[in-house]
């Protein structure tokens, strides 16, 4: 396949980074209070831990339940707990890992489409390192990743700014509709 760039080549992910599934770490020893965040099958932390068995700079995967397949990224360590698996670079001079996840991120429907159907839909070790990616040269990587980055910030200072913004709005629009609905009281007389 061609791209702008040259040549692109298709790996597995095996090819290019290592699949690790976590530890299971029970509610119990988990502690609100604790440093580290702990990630399973869901969208967001778990719980919290005093450990962390992950450095970061990771791209995490739900590996079982209803969010199996869902593909989140983590730059501070973490507990990885057994429903996920944690994602790490062999050789980050070929490779740039936000454009890895931004790759993964963009076919997690695919890899929810290949659960395992049954009790608990599950996507497989094998499944995730027989899934194939493309390996653009690493300028041409750094610059999707540079894009994508600025509509990432974009669409986060627009997500949280959003909240605010509504309430600014609620308030300018109480103030001016009370300002036009004053009307000044006849006097008694």
């Amino acid at each position: 396949m061609s791209f702008e760039e040259g040549e692109v080549e298709w790996k597995t992910l095996e090819e290019i980074a290592t699949i690790t599934i976590g530890e299971f770490v029970h509610k119990n020893k988990q502690d609100a209070g604790a440093k580290y965040p702990v990630y399973n099958g869901g969208r967001s932390a778990t719980g919290y831990y005093e450990k962390f068995n992950n450095t970061g700079n990771k791209i995490i995967v739900s590996a079982r339940g209803a969010n199996a397949g869902f593909v989140n990224r983590l730059s501070t360590p973490y507990w990885a707990g057994n429903s996920c698996y944690s994602i790490g670079l062999k050789d980050e001079e070929t490779m740039n890992w936000s454009f890895v996840y931004y790759y993964l991120k963009k076919s997690e429907s695919k890899l929810i489409g290949i659960q395992q159907k049954g009790g608990i839909p599950a996507v497989s070790k094998t499944q995730m390192q027989n899934f194939i990616l493309p390996v653009p040269a690493k300028e041409t990587q750094a610059r999707i990743v540079a894009i994508l980055d600025k509509f990432d910030t974009l669409t986060t200072s627009i997500t949280e700014g959003l909240p605010r913004e509504i309430e600014l709005r609620q308030q300018q629009y109480e103030y001016y509709r009370d300002l036009l609905l004053s009307f000044p009281k006849p006097e008694a007389g």
